[in-house]
């Protein structure tokens, strides 16, 4: 099965960034936009994972997550993967917090116990908002999300990260909780 680990985002923000995706659509070519329920945080990205090591990745975002307390998320502005020409990847943007960025590199340390390597030199977080065929040229929505840069879709408390399998459709992925991992208090708490 091809699994992720990632932060979900609260209904609230995921409506404002369906809204952000439906002014730009008109402006785009070729997008395969997202869904709400599509939306989230990437942490780490496993690809296919046998249902025997599951436990091992689990208990390593367990054990990763302990040590980390809660903290608060942003998501504003707007970003792309590719060239202004041709951009691969549309998405919404997330706060590079030190927290963040620390539970990022932790989780990729230790799964590489399991042979799992991070494939990224730079992590951006970002939630995607989606994707664009190859060949098309989406300049215009590349210069709406620059003339938007604005936009905020809002803020949430971290408390935990879930572990999904991703189940291609021709609709889109379609991604299933498989465990939570929390985080150790929460912001409310210190």
């Amino acid at each position: 099965m091809r699994a992720f680990i990632a932060i979900s985002i609260p209904d609230e923000v995921k409506t404002r960034m369906t809204a952000a995706a439906q002014r730009l659509a008109p402006l785009a070519i070729d997008v395969k936009w997202r869904n709400k329920d599509q939306f989230h945080l990437t942490l780490a990205f496993l690809g296919e994972v046998s249902p025997a090591i599951l436990p091992h990745v689990t208990a390593a975002a367990d054990r990763v997550c302990s040590a980390f307390p809660a903290f608060v998320c942003r998501a504003s502005g707007y970003g792309f993967f590719g060239t202004k020409r041709n951009p691969r990847t549309l998405w919404a943007g997330v706060e590079p917090l030190p927290e963040l960025e620390a539970l990022h590199a932790n989780l990729w340390k230790d799964l590489k116990k399991f042979g799992y390597e991070n494939d990224e030199t730079d992590f951006s977080p970002h939630i995607t908002l989606g994707r664009c065929r190859e060949s098309a040229r989406n300049h215009p929505v590349v210069e709406a999300m620059d003339e938007d840069q604005t936009s905020d879709f809002g803020e949430w408390e971290v408390t935990r990260v879930t572990l999904y399998e991703s189940r291609p459709t021709p609709r889109g992925p379609i991604y299933r909780s498989l465990s939570h991992a929390a985080l150790a208090a929460s912001v409310d708490a210190s």
